[in-house]
């Protein structure tokens, strides 16, 4: 299988497809479909605090050279 991985390919799909014999995904398409399936279930993004705040840096010469 071949998953063309740039929407500027799509219109490849067919010719590569009869070119090597192969299966061939179009990314978009399957992109496309996920994101439809994600809405169809009601999926949402986690409004839950999951990720712990990131460490303090010690950011030297910032700005400026300071």
């Amino acid at each position: 299988m071949v998953v063309l991985g740039c929407g500027g390919m799509a219109a490849l799909e067919y010719a590569v497809r009869e070119l090597c014999g192969v299966h061939v995904m179009d990314g978009v398409a399957a992109a496309v479909t996920v994101a439809q399936s994600l809405v169809r279930l009601g999926l949402r993004t986690s409004k839950v605090r999951t990720y712990a705040n990131p460490l303090p840096k010690d950011l030297k010469g910032f700005p400026f050279g300071r």
